[in-house]
């Protein structure tokens, strides 16, 4: 199955009379139409290649294209296309594109600064990621939060991917005996980068 690929479709045409044909050699009416070609992903244009255009003689029904028109022909073509605009749904998937990105931006920035409200104010059930070794994080389980003091249980699971983290995640993983340590060495251990995140 193809997901990419180019596209035309037919953007404007226009009537221009007084032009000889090079076919019919008449003095007829020619219908010259432009279209516009993009590039599609999934269907979704994303951003236009340009314009093309063709004539026809309304007589003899010959079809041209810009470099086999004659140079009166080439004018009202050049003419024709200047009218064409390029739609705004041409590059409806960049804009899509630019959303998605602005909205995973926002949320990126939206999490940071989030994390710093959970690590000053933290409480039952936030999951704080860390790395267990070279190539392995894990996570652990806020269990109760007093005056000066934080306690946890450990997820028994590893993951090689940190971004993966979420699959391992899971209550029955949290089963191993509960530790502590004060408030204090848990801000501190963000700042050394010992603990890497805040989910809640």
């Amino acid at each position: 199955m193809i997901f990419y690929g180019t596209k035309g479709t037919h953007l404007h045409s226009e009537k221009v009379s007084g032009v000889k044909c090079n076919h019919c050699e008449q003095q007829n009416v020619h219908t010259v139409s432009i279209f516009g070609k993009f590039f599609y992903i999934y269907w979704i244009p994303v951003f236009p290649l340009g314009k093309k255009g063709v004539s026809e003689c309304d007589h003899c029904k010959a079809t041209y294209e810009r470099k086999n028109m004659s140079e009166q022909l080439k004018l009202a073509h050049d003419n024709v296309k200047r009218n064409s605009k390029t739609p705004f749904t041409h590059w409806i998937g960049s804009l899509l594109l630019g959303i998605l990105i602005l909205f995973v931006i926002y949320s990126v920035k939206k999490h940071d600064k989030d994390v710093v409200t959970y690590i000053n104010n933290p409480q039952v059930n936030d999951i704080i990621k860390y790395k267990s070794s070279k190539k392995a994080y894990s996570t652990i389980k806020v269990t109760d939060v007093t005056t000066d003091s934080i306690f946890f249980v450990a997820n028994s699971m590893e993951i090689s991917k940190r971004s993966k983290l979420y699959k391992i995640d899971k209550e029955e993983n949290y089963n191993a005996e509960r530790f502590g340590m004060s408030l204090s060495d848990y801000k501190e251990a963000f700042d050394n980068k010992d603990f890497l995140d805040v989910d809640r």
